[in-house]
């Protein structure tokens, strides 16, 4: 696959201007998915509802997997400024970390639409797909490290990334059929069970010693 040039990508907004049209793109993509999943997202439709032209479309993203990876990336953004404002309130951390899960599956369970076209678009290996598996990575990380916060966690890196897979295979899932956001959520609470069940008491008895080791 060839790579594309800044050209043929669009260049950043650099202007409110350019900004206002370029989230307009993306919330027409947005109401499109979620109202006819991936086949109903092209760019010209995608123009059309945005009230531009398709040659404006195209100044701004390179084809419809771009526009809805921009989008996914966009939305775990939001997901987490929410997640580390407004974390759960559950007192033990394995419990706050699947409670952040189940969150996070919830929001797919509000829009599986659109979720299938955004994840199908990440698993198309465009080049804009590879650079925003960057982000994608960080706001999986955001988020499991706002759940557990301060707590010590043995290996928290290879943790993080086991359950960041279970999401991304759980989503993949969704995209090839067969699987359902309530199996995704069973499997994210199981795996991150199994792998944060020796994280220590975040109340100790008075006098006892905390097991720190996970």
């Amino acid at each position: 696959m060839t790579a594309v040039s800044e050209a043929q990508v669009g260049p950043r907004p650099r202007s409110a201007a350019q900004a206002a049209t370029r989230q307009r793109l993306l919330d027409a993509a947005r109401q499109l998915a979620a109202a006819g999943g991936y086949g109903a997202v092209t760019m010209r439709a995608v123009a059309d509802r945005a009230g531009v032209s398709p040659p404006t479309a195209y100044q701004y993203f390179a084809s419809r997997d771009h526009v809805l990876v921009e989008l996914l990336t966009s939305l775990s953004g939001g997901a987490t400024a929410v997640f580390t404002t407004r974390p759960s309130r559950r007192r033990d951390p394995v419990e706050r970390t699947v409670a952040t899960l189940r969150r996070v599956v919830k929001l797919v369970e509000q829009e599986p639409q659109l979720f299938v076209a955004m994840i199908r678009a990440y698993l198309s290996g465009t080049p804009e797909a590879r650079t925003a598996s960057a982000a994608m990575r960080s706001s999986m990380r955001s988020w499991i490290d706002s759940a557990l916060g301060d707590t010590p966690v043995r290996d928290r890196a290879d943790v993080v990334a086991l359950l960041e897979a279970v999401l991304f295979t759980g989503l993949a899932g969704l995209v090839i059929g067969g699987r359902t956001p309530a199996d995704l959520g069973d499997d994210l609470e199981r795996a991150a069970r199994l792998l944060l069940e020796r994280v220590p008491d975040p109340a100790p008895a008075a006098g006892g010693t905390p097991n720190t080791s996970i």
